[in-house]
């Protein structure tokens, strides 16, 4: 009994240590989805930025995580129900996360299959980010600020680094 113990536990650590494995940026990830929408996909670009503090000219600059979101061939929001917009969302399960609006493209020349094209982007992540770091878009109610199902996901496991 207690070799199976023994064995549990080097097991968990073993999985606890993968889970907060850091990613290699920039990476990137197709997001796949949750509900059958026909060719609905998106792709995460996961990346290193260097920022000013301020605006002024000489400011010391910091550098951040960003998480940019481009997806395609989405419905319309309300076509869910209460909905009127997609967020794009970032999270380290049980640690933090984040909120950020997406914006539909106008295309000059829509497809005449339908679906429009998102993007938005979050760049003031200051920790790092772990392989076990979900990226999500959802639905999301703008007037009561309530966020919805998931519509695209994936996790950062699957991140493929782009450099190289």
């Amino acid at each position: 009994m207690s070799a199976l113990l023994v064995l549990t536990s080097l097991h968990s650590g073993k999985v606890n240590a993968e889970r907060t494995r850091v990613v290699s940026y920039p990476c990137s990830i197709v997001l796949h989805p949750v509900k059958g929408i026909p060719n609905a996909k998106g792709t995460a670009l996961i990346t290193k930025v260097k920022k000013p503090y301020t605006n002024a000219p000489m400011s010391p600059i910091r550098e951040r995580k960003s998480v940019g979101i481009y997806a395609d061939w989405l419905p319309s929001p309300s076509s869910f129900g209460e909905y009127d917009q997609y967020e794009g969302f970032a999270q380290i399960p049980n640690k933090i996360s984040w909120r950020f609006k997406m914006y539909p493209i106008k295309e000059d020349v829509p497809s005449w299959f339908g679906g429009t094209p998102y993007v938005g982007k979050f760049d003031e992540i200051s920790g790092e980010m772990t392989v076990n770091t979900k990226v999500e878009l959802r639905l999301s109610n703008s007037k009561s600020n309530k966020l919805g199902p998931v519509i695209l996901q994936s996790t950062l496991n699957k991140c493929k680094r782009n450099d190289q």
